[in-house]
């Protein structure tokens, strides 16, 4: 027997026979209607009665979070800032503001 599942913002849930992720992200006032975000970004409003006699098992959140953004793994793990030009910089705590919050601490 197929077990019914009610929709809760904020979980997420697989379509058992496509095996697509997708997110509640919202049900309107009257509780007729939902709105879903597929792991891809798709965005979709679904009448209640749709979503609970869709094939459903509730999942865990996916650990990749980059589906919706289409980003390769270049993209993730790319310095946005850049390096820091040579001698153009300082440390973030000189030499003297570290002594002066030593001798803080000291007394």
């Amino acid at each position: 027997m197929l077990r019914r599942i009610e929709p809760e913002v904020g979980a997420w849930y697989e379509h058992t026979d496509l095996q697509t992720l997708f997110e509640v992200v919202f049900i309107d006032d009257e509780g007729e209607n939902i709105g879903i975000q597929y792991f891809d970004g798709e965005i979709e409003e679904l009448e209640l009665d749709a979503f609970i006699r869709m094939p459903l098992c509730k999942v865990d959140q996916p650990e990749d979070w980059s589906g919706p953004y289409e980003m390769d793994n270049d993209d993730i793990f790319e310095n946005d800032i850049g390096d820091f030009p040579p001698g153009n910089h300082t440390p973030a705590l000189s030499d003297e503001y570290e002594s002066a919050i030593m001798h803080i601490l000291d007394e």
